[in-house]
């Protein structure tokens, strides 16, 4: 769960102008466009030292309170919303705050933890995911860094469904229960990988012959 302690702080500042050519330019200059989305106001555009926002998300996670600190002016409790990326490179776009209340309800996605996947392998199993994190609801310093999954007493063919997942007292997922998170199979040997690979070849001789 997140910390009700002292927060961490991020500094932020006011910018102006929000086209795309100012944009560009913070970023040249190690900053990342931002924005506070605030309930019943305008929201607040800002920018961000790319490096220290990085640091701090490694540090505490995407689901941690942070204090924003305005031109060291006002302060806002803000949780990370969305990050947007580039689609080549990869390199960090633009980062949505949302102004959270601590007695208010959010809904947000938490990432997904699997551990125990090496006593799966140890059998020759394997652990497919189909999904990287879950939606989720619950006050705000309720909301858990990750979800953990424990498959190391699974077996071939089992399943884990979001309702199968432990959740902290006071959270509960934002989707259907019976949605598949993730399933374990029995890895295929290369021996048998050979094998198949071999009898499509045969098959697609025969169709060209």
């Amino acid at each position: 769960m997140i910390a009700t302690g002292e927060r961490a702080t991020l500094k932020v500042w006011r910018r102006d102008t929000t086209n795309s050519r100012s944009s560009k330019k913070l970023r040249r200059a190690g900053f990342v466009p931002a924005s506070i989305s605030i309930r019943g106001r305008d929201s607040i555009s800002v920018k961000i030292k790319r490096d220290e926002l990085m640091k701090n998300l490694k540090k505490y996670g995407r689901t941690y309170l942070f204090k924003l600190d305005v031109d060291g002016e006002e302060t806002y409790t803000a949780i990370v919303r969305n990050m947007q990326h580039a689609a080549v490179g990869g390199e960090l776009l633009d980062v949505s705050f949302q102004h959270v209340s601590l007695d208010e309800e959010i809904k947000v996605e938490v990432g997904i933890r699997i551990t125990g996947k090496e006593a799966i392998e140890a059998r020759k199993l394997l652990v497919v995911t189909q999904l990287d994190s879950i939606p989720v609801k619950g006050l705000p310093q309720d909301i858990p860094e990750y979800l953990a999954i424990d498959v190391s007493e699974l077996e071939a063919d089992d399943k884990i469904t979001v309702g199968d997942i432990p959740y902290p007292e006071g959270i509960e997922p934002d989707c259907e229960s019976d949605k598949i998170v993730l399933v374990i199979t029995e890895a295929k040997s290369s021996d048998e990988e050979g094998s198949q690979e071999s009898g499509e070849d045969q098959e697609e001789q025969k169709e060209t012959e």
